[in-house]
């Protein structure tokens, strides 16, 4: 075995000037995830609330030929009011359901 001896040489010993020092980032990272993640849930509960708005169309649509359909519930449908929205979309559907059901 040889004995080895190490030599450092330092070259240059003034400060780096990219490093990140002694700050510490948890704070705005912690920040940037959370306003991404509010973000990707508003768009996923747009995203929903855009395809119960586009069945209540396709609903009311049917229901013109099929019987008589109460839009009063109309009103309640918002993007504010998402269990008024569902039960609306329910009310209309079984509707449609029974008025063609009459039909047939």
């Amino acid at each position: 075995m040889t004995d080895s001896k190490y030599y450092f040489k330092i070259i240059d010993d003034s400060r780096i000037p990219l490093s990140a020092g002694n700050k510490d980032y948890t704070g705005i990272a912690l920040a940037t995830v959370l306003v991404c993640i509010i973000a990707a849930l508003l768009i996923m509960y747009y995203i929903w609330f855009r395809n119960h708005k586009k069945r209540i169309v396709e609903l009311s649509v049917m229901g013109i030929d099929g019987g008589n359909i109460d839009m009063e519930g109309m009103d309640n449908v918002s993007i504010f009011h998402p269990i008024k929205t569902i039960r609306f979309e329910t009310e209309l559907e079984n509707l449609v359901v029974a008025a063609t059901a009459k039909s047939i």
